[in-house]
């Protein structure tokens, strides 16, 4: 039982880094106030289809492994920080 929702809580909170990593690289795209070369803006588009299909992946599974819940936290972590820096510059 205790395994279960360990695995439960690990697929729900690296779904949702995905997410986050997606949206982050979803707003790069589109902002106009960040001045992204074409081929920058492709590998970002690439990066938001990546990391959508990663998070539906895990949700249609159910799980997800370590490693693959590691990554998911440190790229969301990453994506976070960008923003932070980006709306505090703005200030």
């Amino acid at each position: 039982m205790d395994q279960t929702i360990y695995m439960t809580v690990q697929a729900a909170v690296s779904a949702v880094c995905w997410l986050i990593v997606a949206g982050g690289a979803g707003l790069a795209v589109v902002a106009k106030s960040i001045h992204d070369t074409t081929m920058e803006r492709v590998g970002l588009s690439a990066v938001s289809l990546a990391a959508t299909g990663a998070a539906f992946r895990i949700v249609a599974d159910g799980w997800t492994s370590d490693g693959s819940a590691a990554l998911a936290l440190a790229m969301a972590g990453y994506v976070i920080a960008v923003a932070y820096k980006h709306v505090r510059g703005a200030q």
